[in-house]
């Protein structure tokens, strides 16, 4: 079960949907829940003190940032007590987003973030928050869409994107506690043809074994596909009314995902309902 859950307390739109997912995991896995923000400081820094060769640097004034964030952990705090979140804190970091939450994933489960990462003063670049997250944090990323409907704990029903992959294998294993409480669990394997060394004569045939050793029923879905594979997952999810997908991140090279676009990018942009991810 998930016993420490991590979730950033942002500014974007959705935090109370988001945050409503994580109060309700919390309450379902008896979890201690984590709000933290950052200032963006050490971000301003590097921006300020990077260009001074041009240009003496102006005084920085970094209370309007701090302050800012602690606003939002007094939100959060107040959204904690109305959802009945028993167990809970909040965390203030002078750093950047990305170093805070990377940092304080050590000591968690599970890391809840949003789609969205452009509209936080803890973000003055324009890194892709998630995407980084995704990449960089040892620990499951469970991203929440900022829109749709209301919000549910995912987990009910789940489809598995499945690649035979170590950042997938990953991804499982990271989901293992929604996956034992799941109604149904689905295996989606795309042009398995592609990986068949690793995929062997009955594509989804071992991870289906596996999960039946942890108590999961499973479903093996294969199928032959000219869709970019995020694109196709996606589609099986909403197909097959899942309300969660699992996924290895960056299968292929860095420059193949954000350059040319690739599966996580994808499911990070344009997934209507949560995904679980793993590097």
């Amino acid at each position: 079960m998930y016993k420490t859950i991590l979730i950033y307390a942002d500014q974007f739109s959705g935090f109370e949907r988001r945050l409503e997912v994580a109060a309700a995991l919390a309450r379902d896995h008896d979890a201690h829940l984590i709000g933290t923000t950052a200032s963006g400081g050490a971000q301003l820094d590097y921006l300020v003190f990077g260009a001074a060769t041009l240009a003496p640097p102006p005084p920085l004034d970094y209370a309007p940032l701090r302050e800012a964030a602690r606003e939002q952990l007094l939100r959060f705090d107040s959204s904690c007590k109305r959802l009945g979140v028993l167990s809970y804190e909040t965390r203030f970091q002078d750093s950047s987003a990305a170093d805070a939450l990377i940092l304080q994933s050590l000591y968690c489960d599970l890391l809840i973030a949003g789609q969205s990462d452009m509209s936080d003063p803890g973000l003055i670049w324009s890194t892709r928050l998630p995407g980084y997250l995704a990449l960089h944090c040892p620990r499951p990323l469970l991203v929440i869409p900022d829109a749709g409907d209301a919000a549910t704990v995912p987990g009910r029903s789940i489809v598995i994107g499945w690649n035979a992959s170590a950042a997938a294998s990953r991804a499982v294993a990271g989901a293992m506690p929604l996956l034992q409480r799941a109604q149904r669990v689905q295996i989606a394997v795309f042009n398995p043809r592609q990986r068949f060394g690793q995929h062997g004569d009955e594509p989804g045939a071992d991870l289906a074994t596996y999960l039946a050793r942890h108590g999961v029923r499973v479903e093996v879905h294969s199928s032959v596909t000219a869709e970019q594979y995020g694109m196709a997952l996606c589609r099986h999810a909403v197909d097959s009314g899942a309300d969660l997908i699992v996924a290895g991140a960056y299968g292929h090279s860095r420059f193949q995902e954000w350059i040319l676009g690739g599966t996580t990018r994808h499911l990070l942009s344009q997934a209507k309902l949560p995904v679980l991810l793993s590097h």
